[in-house]
């Protein structure tokens, strides 16, 4: 069994959808490696600690086919707007 088949096998196991197994799995993921590095990475940096880990891991998982790409994306471009949006703040000083 490789790594595109566990979602598969675990719709199987408990009667769901794929779609639902790969979204269930990769939330999953994403937590098992996310809630360890916000534990560990304390202090001023810790924000782009976490947005970088999760970019990665987003990217691992859109790469062994779990999440479609247009999360990856979407991820980016909702960062990206609370970036700007923090950015406009600080200039006009609101």
């Amino acid at each position: 069994m490789s790594l595109e088949d566990i979602p598969s096998q675990f719709a199987e196991f408990t009667g769901i959808t794929e779609a639902a197994a790969q979204v269930i799995l990769s939330i999953a993921v994403i937590f098992a490696i996310l809630l360890p590095v916000m534990y560990l990475a304390r202090g001023t940096r810790a924000i782009l600690i976490e947005i970088i880990t999760l970019f990665l891991t987003e990217c691992l998982l859109v790469g062994i086919g779990w999440v479609p790409f247009w999360v990856l994306i979407a991820t980016v471009a909702i960062m990206a707007a609370g970036i700007a949006f923090l950015g406009s703040r600080i200039v006009t000083g609101d």
